[in-house]
């Protein structure tokens, strides 16, 4: 009877289990990851954007401190550097030694190199140097650039100071948006004027769609004016746009006429501009191309509303109402309010003419009066 006898590993001569090698010889050939070092860390020092190949990759630092930001630049730099070469791997990070721009990492991965043999630790210590630059979008930012003035006025009145904190709001949060996309997106300039206010925006693809929110959202005029400001290095003539939107003379909460009845304005979006007619204590919408737009004229500011206290109210009979401010007593007809009220309830009309008229409830409408 002939016994066959395993192979021995060509390298150590231990028992061979997979092509020819022993388990250890054939994890040492076929290592869990390549990696590389030392590795270069080139970091922006305003922003904390990493170089990487083809660019630089932002990052939103929000809330983070010193440590946390280096943490994350390195695993960006990792993540382009090492090559993890089988599925299935963990991967610990455990940083032994940090220095003023160098730290030295140990990192640890655990995982099968071959299906037949058990899964085992791999340790590779890695040295991150770091480096500081500008990237390109600070670099743009610091030295003014902009292709885009996006300019926000009113038609006659001035643009309220919760206009302007609405509309900075929406370029900030469009712009944090694209932040990571686009180089570009940035502003470089918030020019707060008596006419109304500017925003210089690096990126003229950003500030157009701004502008196209902002047309839509408020139903504003627009106008665009392109002026010539040289050549780039191929000789292609470089433009710089300035983008006019003008808001309408009322605002959400304002009075207006449409068709000569009154009506408040409840809200305006997406074109849109949803009223609620005083007369006809009815809820409508409309939009430039509905005829009846061409009949709105403002009335009055939000502000000019009155508030009222039911003093009295009886089932069938008029509803007493006073003055908040002079104390004046009225009485209206039951039927003008759109829900039941009750004795001692706020309320606020509009006195138009000597003509008052109640209107809806307020709650609808999110305006702060100042």
């Amino acid at each position: 009877m002939l016994i066959q006898l395993a192979a021995p590993c060509y390298l150590c001569g231990k028992e061979a289990v997979v092509d020819g090698l022993c388990g250890s010889c054939y994890d040492a050939q076929h290592p869990l990851m390549e990696v590389s070092t030392p590795l270069p860390l080139i970091s922006c020092k305003k922003c904390g954007s990493v170089k990487v190949p083809g660019g630089w990759e932002k990052i939103s630092i929000g809330k983070m401190n010193a440590e946390e930001l280096a943490e994350k630049q390195m695993d960006i730099v990792l993540d382009q550097e090492m090559k993890l070469l089988y599925e299935g791997l963990t991967l610990s990070i455990e940083e032994v030694n940090k220095l003023d721009r160098v730290t030295h990492l140990i990192l640890t991965v655990t995982g099968k190199s071959h299906e037949s043999l058990p899964p085992h630790d791999e340790q590779f210590p890695v040295e991150i140097r770091f480096r500081y630059s500008t990237c390109d979008t600070c670099g743009m930012m610091s030295g003014g650039y902009y292709e885009a003035i996006l300019q926000m006025r009113a038609d006659g009145r001035e643009i309220s100071d919760d206009e302007k904190e609405e509309l900075t709001k929406r370029v900030t949060d469009t712009t944090v948006a694209r932040y990571k996309t686009d180089d570009k997106a940035f502003v470089n300039l918030i020019d707060d004027t008596k006419h109304g206010i500017d925003y210089y925006i690096g990126s003229e693809h950003l500030a157009k769609d701004i502008a196209d929110d902002f047309e839509g959202r408020y139903i504003a005029e627009r106008k665009e004016n392109y002026k010539l400001i040289g050549e780039d290095k191929t000789g292609k003539k470089k433009y710089r746009v300035t983008i006019l939107l003008r808001l309408p003379r009322f605002s959400i909460g304002d009075f207006v006429l449409v068709s000569e009845q009154p009506c408040q304005v409840l809200a305006m979006a997406r074109g849109n501009l949803t009223c609620y007619n005083l007369v006809r204590r009815e809820r409508f919408t409309i939009n430039p191309r509905n005829a009846k737009w061409r009949t709105i004229e403002f009335l009055e500011p939000f502000t000019e509303r009155r508030e009222f206290m039911v003093v009295t109210h009886v089932f069938g009979q008029p509803v007493q109402i006073m003055d908040s401010e002079n104390f004046d007593v009225t009485e209206v007809e039951e039927s003008v309010f759109d829900s039941e009220t009750t004795s001692g309830a706020k309320i606020h009309g509009l006195l138009v003419e000597e003509q008052l008229y109640i209107l809806p409830d307020q709650s609808i409408i999110d305006v702060e009066e100042t």
